[in-house]
């Protein structure tokens, strides 16, 4: 991660919690720059007095398919163990479902799949490239702690304590603390979990949603992000600002650029269930019906509806 960044230091981050918390690390440990967000559904937008285009820059929480273009994101994006093997190759798909095979066919590896958000993921890759990644999970501001705010990404927090799937989320957690080299903000999140009860993490979800729904922030998402970003100028909304500064001051990093003048770039995405000939077509060619497929992932196992979620620029 360390390497790839040096070289691709331009990042487009999501608006989420977890975007926007990759974001700030890759900003503040490795020197990137924010040239774009994305909604994670069928929008970019795009600095271009940074950026020639939405391929000039390495994307966070996304898996872009073109294999020029640099990802870190923590989706399952192999079909099987052969697609994998192919994506495994690419040395600028940087994803732990990559580095701890895990797909989407047989429905067993699914359910095995990483769990938590790329943040957690990024974490852990630099405290095992040797950073020293001074994280204060304690620290609070209307009564959260930065921990329930790190944790809120990708819903980490119930996963672990809460739901179905604690089994898999304390697998995973060891991964990545012997992936950290059993190091410090990656033992503090597995510390600070281990404190929690179920209740208290409902109690967490709902505080946590009511304060980024909430004036002044007023994301449209219950872990933050956005459908829409932009004033009639091309500048961020005052509100989207307001939650860059909110999770900024929460995770005590200094915040990136707020002033860039970015241009909407909208796709069309949709969900569906592939059959043989386009699994086939998308290992192969990574195209849906001829079309080049500009994000993907399997968000659901293979028995349920329209689990192949995917956006055409």
């Amino acid at each position: 991660m360390k390497d790839l960044l040096k070289s691709h230091k331009k990042i487009i981050i999501n608006t989420d919690i977890d975007g926007v918390l990759s974001g700030l690390i890759l900003t503040n440990y490795l020197g990137c720059q924010i040239v774009g967000f994305s909604n994670s559904n069928d929008t970019v937008w795009l600095d271009k007095n940074n950026a020639a285009s939405i391929y000039d820059a390495t994307y966070i929480d996304m898996f872009v398919p073109n294999t020029k273009v640099p990802c870190i994101d923590q989706h399952i994006i192999s079909v099987n163990e052969r697609h994998h093997q192919i994506l495994f190759n690419n040395k600028i798909k940087i994803n732990p479902n990559l580095e701890n095979p895990r797909f989407h066919l047989p429905n067993d590896s699914y359910y095995k799949k990483y769990p938590f958000g790329t943040i957690h993921f990024i974490i852990a890759t630099l405290e095992s490239q040797g950073f020293d990644i001074d994280l204060d999970l304690t620290k609070e501001i209307n009564t959260l702690k930065f921990g329930d705010i790190l944790l809120r990404a990708d819903d980490a927090m119930k996963t672990t304590v809460d739901s179905p799937y604690v089994d898999n989320a304390r697998s995973w957690w060891k991964w990545l603390q012997d992936k950290s080299g059993n190091s410090n903000c990656t033992n503090s999140m597995i510390q600070y979990l281990a404190s929690l009860s179920p209740q208290s993490v409902l109690q967490t979800k709902h505080r946590t949603t009511q304060l980024l729904t909430g004036y002044p922030f007023n994301c449209e998402k219950p872990d933050g992000g956005f459908k829409q970003i932009l004033n009639d100028s091309m500048f961020l909304l005052e509100n989207v600002k307001n939650y860059f500064k909110l999770i900024s001051e929460f995770a005590n990093l200094k915040c990136f650029n707020l002033e860039m003048e970015l241009k909407p770039f909208i796709g069309k995405a949709d969900r569906i269930n592939l059959n043989n000939s386009q699994i086939d077509e998308l290992i192969n060619t990574n195209k849906l019906n001829g079309q080049d497929l500009f994000s993907y992932a399997f968000v659901m196992s293979s028995i349920k509806a329209a689990n192949f979620s995917y956006t055409i620029m």
